[in-house]
């Protein structure tokens, strides 16, 4: 009996080193539950493809659910023994049930890895029923066990924070199990997340080569307590006794890999910035990278994104110089007088009111006689004051005499 257990262990340490070519640091372990009416031999059997989501933690605080810093969707077609990979932005945009924006990563931590996967398999039009979730607290250590890993670093790669500090040199070398997970988390650059979800790829495909060699089936003994630590996964011990199989078939240097295509996009009411998913080209990913095809990562937004609002120009007037030599300005100058149409300055009279041109200016009156003045007709209907004004009605200068102000 020790020595079925013994192999079985064995066995389960063979699949979780086989899924770790698919994830950052996803191994097969931990706790193992039974959800689902097909396993994964009886989809084989009926010619489906096995769908996987890894997703990449980083939590230090042993949280139930985090945030999911890196999410791939791994799609095994059994038949044709090919392995497609879509590596989903952490900054995916999509809504909650109640149609609010939200980001991807957000919905390991909110609702946990079963939630995830609907999200998942609903933006892929594919179904996604099982997870393996990798804490990157154990990443590093599951590295070293493994013995690193060749990489060609693309750029130097800088970044100090708190509570992280990433230092690595451009050129081809071996990353031990730090400098893998420096590599693997980088965000600099001008492709930010999108850069690192293609380097993530590119690491996957190194970290295979170095998995399959024969010298790996002697550190199990020493994987076996990181796997436990700090791996999650929802798949049945039986499936992964068939994955163990199914991965000896399987040519992991073919592997199809790319990232979701969309554009990034900056949500003008809340100040958010998404990465948008092209979501028509998000339903046939999987069947397109199956057929050994790829999209563009970074398309083009719609016209609607691009187009920015029309932009006030005001109307340029032409200036007053111009105006007098078309004869269409008219200027009042109270102490020089008025310019007529003809350019002439006109002398304004004492007490006038008009611009010059013979305009009547009224007052309304009540019972008081209109009397003309002989001033030139321009001042024709101005009303005059009555001679005398009764004593009680009459204004005082404020010397409170009583005599009448002196017209």
């Amino acid at each position: 009996m020790a020595w079925l257990n013994s192999k079985k262990r064995m066995y389960v340490v063979l699949v979780a080193v086989f899924l770790l070519t698919f994830a950052i640091g996803s191994l097969a372990g931990g706790s193992i539950k039974k959800i689902f009416s097909d396993s994964m031999l009886e989809l084989s059997a009926k010619g489906k493809p096995i769908n996987i989501l890894f997703m990449g933690i980083d939590d230090r605080e042993n949280a139930n659910n985090t945030r999911s810093d890196t999410m791939i969707v791994a799609s095994i077609d059994p038949k044709n023994k090919k392995v497609v990979m879509v590596s989903v932005p952490r900054d995916t945009h999509i809504k909650d049930a109640l149609g609010r924006s939200e980001k991807i990563n957000s919905v390991n931590y909110t609702k946990g890895p079963e939630a995830a996967c609907k999200v998942v398999s609903d933006l892929l039009n594919v179904p996604v029923n099982y997870y393996v979730v990798t804490n990157f607290a154990g990443f590093g250590k599951i590295v070293d066990i493994l013995g690193g890993v060749d990489m060609d670093v693309e750029s130097d790669m800088y970044h100090w924070d708190v509570s992280y500090i990433i230092n690595l040199k451009k050129g081809y070398q071996h990353l031990n199990g730090d400098q893998a997970l420096q590599y693997v988390r980088y965000r600099g650059g001008p492709t930010a997340d999108i850069g690192r979800t293609q380097r993530q790829q590119k690491f996957i495909k190194a970290l295979a080569k170095q998995m399959f060699k024969a010298k790996t089936v002697l550190t199990l003994p020493e994987l076996i307590p990181e796997i436990s630590k700090n791996v999650k996964t929802n798949i049945p011990t039986s499936d992964m006794l068939y994955l163990a199989k199914l991965a000896k078939s399987l040519d992991t240097s073919t592997i199809n890999a790319q990232t979701l295509p969309g554009y990034p996009y900056t949500d003008p009411g809340s100040g958010a910035s998404y990465w948008e998913p092209d979501r028509e080209k998000a339903e046939i990913i999987i069947a397109t990278l199956m057929q050994g095809k790829n999209f563009d990562v970074v398309g083009d937004p719609p016209s609607w994104i691009n187009k920015a609002p029309e932009k006030y120009v005001s109307k340029e007037l032409p200036t007053a110089d111009v105006l007098q030599e078309k004869n269409e300005l008219t200027t009042i100058d109270p102490e020089a007088g008025s310019t007529d149409k003809t350019g002439e300055i006109t002398e304004l009279e004492p007490g006038t009111g008009t611009d010059g041109e013979g305009t009547d200016v009224t007052s309304p009156t009540d019972s008081t006689e209109e009397v003309g003045t002989d001033n030139g007709d321009q001042n024709t209907g101005i009303e005059e004051l009555p001679p005398e004004t009764p004593e009680s009605e009459t204004p005082t200068d404020g010397s409170n005499t009583g005599q009448p102000v002196q017209q």
